[in-house]
């Protein structure tokens, strides 16, 4: 189909083309100056016969070849192109992901760090009560130990004035008092301090 395509237009030109040669042979020979269409009709024949069979010989051999090249190449730039949009969708949907994935990685920081915080300050409050109460229980040693010690040296006061009040007993009376008597009159008078002191 193309051949005959190729033919009429062939025929075309030859149609077209016939008139202005004779005209501008009848113009070369009016002015005596050789055309260069001067030659017989049996060339022209000839010379368009051997034009024909070397465009049928250049389409066969050259042109489909040449256009077959073309659409491959054309059906290549295509596809790269295709490729090329492919690529950047899935470029875009990743760097779509990334970023989701990226904030959701902020947002598990934040969280993570929100509990690390609040676990930070339990541990601050629990280590402040634990030193209060550690404090208290000291501060309570203490005063049982003052208390424990006051009692002790209130004890030994006691104890010493008893064997005050004992040696005076003796020197006033000259004599050495029995136990009996020397704890009746340690008891007495340890009782009138407390009550002097007490009052």
């Amino acid at each position: 189909m193309r051949i005959r395509g190729m033919s009429a237009v062939l025929w075309m030109f030859f149609v077209v083309t016939l008139p202005v040669i004779a005209s501008e042979e009848m113009a070369a020979e009016e002015q005596g100056t050789p055309s260069v269409f001067e030659g017989y009709y049996g060339e022209a024949i000839w010379t368009l016969v051997w034009f024909f069979v070397l465009l049928v010989v250049l389409w066969k051999f050259a042109w489909k070849p040449l256009l077959a090249g073309l659409t491959g190449r054309q059906e290549y730039i295509e596809k790269q192109i295709s490729d090329a949009e492919m690529t950047r969708a899935e470029a875009k949907k990743v760097l779509e992901e990334y970023g989701a994935k990226l904030a959701d990685a902020e947002r598990q920081g934040r969280d993570i760090i929100s509990v690390r915080v609040k676990d930070a300050e339990k541990q601050a409050k629990e280590v402040v009560r634990q030193n209060q109460k550690d404090i208290e229980q000291m501060k309570l040693r203490a005063e049982a130990e003052l208390q424990r010690e006051r009692i002790d040296a209130e004890d030994g006061l006691w104890t010493q004035a008893g064997d005050i009040v004992r040696r005076l007993g003796e020197e006033i009376f000259g004599k050495t008092l029995d136990d009996a008597d020397n704890q009746k009159l340690i008891d007495e008078a340890i009782a009138r301090l407390k009550n002097q002191k007490s009052e």
